[in-house]
């Protein structure tokens, strides 16, 4: 009891004791590593390996099977489609089609079904059948009042110049010597002509028809 009655020790104890817990927190202090106030962790300038994003792989794509890329008009450009070919008729070329608008005028032009079993002739200005021009027969087509014929071959132009040129004329030709959309030049007093026979008669049907589609010519032709 007499050493705690003195007040200077007891002064001294307590000053140990503070002392004591001053160097404790101090060398706790050194051991562990300093961290920023609200800090979860250590940082780092650069991401881990485990953080950081991988990179997408690279994809190899087959151009051979992509379409190719159209070409991008430039601005301005004309829009409008191209010259194209001239249209054509029933598929007949318009440079050899008799029957088409041309420089020179038709007298009359048509188209007509005949019977043969009749004998029907044709009216070449009308055309129309019971004329008395060109006649139509079991055996072939036969010219009437002076009426001439003349087969175009291969490779003459179905035009008026190419019959007007014509030279060999005969009265009559058989079937024989027809087939659809066979061409023949007319000599029609001083007019020339051009007579398609579209669909030749069946000569084994008992009514047969033949269909003909042509044209004569105004100019005059001398001979």
């Amino acid at each position: 009891m007499a050493f705690w009655s003195r007040p200077a020790t007891i002064i001294s104890v307590l000053l140990l004791i503070l002392l004591m817990a001053i160097m404790t927190t101090w060398a706790l202090a050194r051991s562990s590593p300093a961290t920023a106030p609200g800090a979860v962790g250590p940082t780092s300038a650069s991401p881990s390996p485990s953080s950081s994003p991988s990179a997408a792989p690279s994809i190899s794509v087959d151009q051979s099977l992509e379409p190719p890329t159209p070409e991008t008009q430039p601005s301005g450009a004309a829009t409008g489609p191209g010259p194209s070919a001239a249209p054509t008729a029933g598929g007949v070329e318009p440079a050899t089609d008799p029957f088409a608008l041309s420089d020179v005028k038709p007298f009359s032009s048509g188209s007509a079904t005949l019977s043969i079993y009749f004998d029907e002739q044709l009216d070449l200005e009308d055309w129309k059948p019971y004329g008395r021009d060109i006649q139509f027969t079991h055996t072939g087509i036969v010219g009437r009042d002076g009426n001439q014929l003349a087969l175009l071959q291969a490779g003459e132009a179905r035009s008026f110049s190419t019959c007007k040129a014509k030279t060999a004329w005969a009265s009559a030709l058989n079937w024989s010597q027809i087939s659809a959309e066979t061409y023949t030049c007319v000599k029609w007093g001083a007019r020339r002509g051009l007579m398609r026979i579209d669909y030749p008669p069946d000569l084994n049907e008992e009514y047969p028809e033949v269909t003909v589609t042509g044209v004569v010519w105004a100019p005059a032709v001398k001979g």
